[in-house]
């Protein structure tokens, strides 16, 4: 990411500290997910590595579709690593609530420590809530799925 003067200077801050977040989720990485403690150094830093660009991204654009969209990719990457949805929310709450608490220790007495905590919060939330709407989604549309089965089935059954 540039660091322009088009950018935010949060999205400066954050970009800043990137390479300490990253450190410190590498070291916590096997409690965070069992599955990234398994992983070699260089695939989770792949892993985590991605999350924290997008991350960056997303503080700069704000762009809840391209946001939504890297979460749905991210799940389905994650789902073929026998990973559950519930497993890839709280590992992306992990990262973030991990990004908030070095931009915390990094800025303590500092306002723009404050706010980039603050920020990193607030875009962990917004992390969190799309992909239970994503988990939603998908639910129902297997509902749907199911019931078109069902249905279908039944029609079936009803003709013999």
């Amino acid at each position: 990411m540039s660091t322009s003067s088009t950018v935010p200077p949060l999205a400066t801050a954050y970009e800043l500290l990137r390479p300490r977040i990253l450190q410190r989720l590498l070291v916590l990485r096997g409690t965070l997910d069992p599955a990234l403690g398994r992983m070699d150094e260089l695939t989770a830093k792949a892993q985590v590595g991605a999350v924290l660009d997008h991350l960056g991204n997303f503080i700069v654009s704000g762009d809840m579709g391209q946001h939504r969209a890297f979460l749905h990719t991210f799940m389905a990457m994650r789902a073929a690593e026998a990973q559950s949805p519930a497993a890839v929310l709280a590992m992306l709450v992990a990262i973030g609530d991990t990004a908030a608490q070095v931009a915390q220790d990094e800025g303590a007495g500092t306002a723009e420590g404050a706010e980039l905590t603050l920020l990193l919060t607030k875009v962990t939330a917004t992390t969190a809530r799309a992909v239970n709407d994503l988990i939603a989604e998908e639910l129902e549309r297997r509902l749907g799925t199911w019931g078109d089965l069902r249905a279908k089935t039944q029609q079936e059954t009803g003709r013999s």
